[in-house]
């Protein structure tokens, strides 16, 4: 080959590289995120409602069904998927009171605190990242729950993680999370204190289902599997019906759960 060509050739490698380390590095630093917006748009009620609640509010990441009895969520739902979960903004850790909700029934950040609780998310921090706000509005008073310090740091946390690793694997997913309330609840500065927490998964591109139910003390990480088991379980023991708008032929793998499977990231 002729010298100048291979000249020409190197020249030209070199002056595209130039180009895209400085479109990448100084003028479009973030530009994988720009497509983020349409995540925004998701419906994250598309498959249903659980149980009736007082409120219900939609926000960018997630949508969650408010009660003011419980002075919590009663589930929060949301839709993510590779790209979604993949984006990790700057994030803020200011939990604030939720002006959406009524005076009465409103949480503030400070009623949490010496209580002996976390300030456990139902729609979790680290999942819903896709923009700025979309991450700030997780840490709304009402996406939040009195939750035991080593179950939120722990188990909880593993399964959040598990969760956002099976986007990768299992595809689009819908997720159904929230607290459960004994009859008569022990409470906090007059927060009644969950006594299990559920979460159910459903993956759009295999048709599969999973459920967890923890209870709201010590659960270790490795303790997780433990508490698994088949959506339609979760539905007995709660009495909710997830995925309700779920044709009925793709429902009636709600009644088990290939554990094997779904171990399997």
């Amino acid at each position: 080959m002729d010298s100048g060509i291979i000249l020409r050739c190197a020249a030209s490698f070199v002056a595209g590289a130039a180009c895209q380390y400085v479109v990448s590095s100084l003028i479009w630093p973030n530009r994988h995120k720009t497509y983020t917006w349409w995540f925004s748009l998701r419906n994250h009620r598309k498959l249903g409602e659980p149980c009736k609640s007082d409120i219900v509010l939609d926000r960018d990441g997630y949508s969650l069904g408010f009660s003011k009895k419980r002075k919590c969520a009663l589930w929060v739902s949301y839709i993510i998927s590779k790209g979604s979960v993949g984006v990790d903004v700057d994030r803020g850790i200011r939990f604030y009171a939720d002006p959406d909700v009524p005076e009465e029934c409103r949480v503030r950040p400070e009623n949490f605190t010496n209580s002996g609780y976390d300030k456990g998310h139902l729609a979790p921090s680290a999942t819903i990242d896709f923009s700025v706000k979309s991450n700030s509005q997780t840490f709304a008073m009402t996406n939040i729950a009195l939750q035991h310090p080593k179950l939120n740091r722990q188990a909880w946390g593993n399964l959040e993680g598990i969760i956002r690793g099976w986007t990768h694997t299992k595809g689009k997913l819908a997720v159904v999370t929230g607290p459960l309330y004994g009859m008569r609840s022990k409470r906090v500065n007059n927060i009644p204190v969950p006594r299990n927490f559920y979460k159910v998964v459903y993956s759009f591109k295999h048709n599969a289902y999973i459920g967890f139910i923890l209870p709201n003390t010590d659960i270790k990480a490795g303790e997780l599997w433990k508490y698994a088991m088949p959506v339609l379980e979760v539905e007995k023991e709660t009495g909710y019906k997830f995925f309700s708008k779920l044709k009925k032929k793709k429902q009636r793998a709600k009644k088990a759960s290939d554990l094997s499977w779904w171990k399997d990231n």
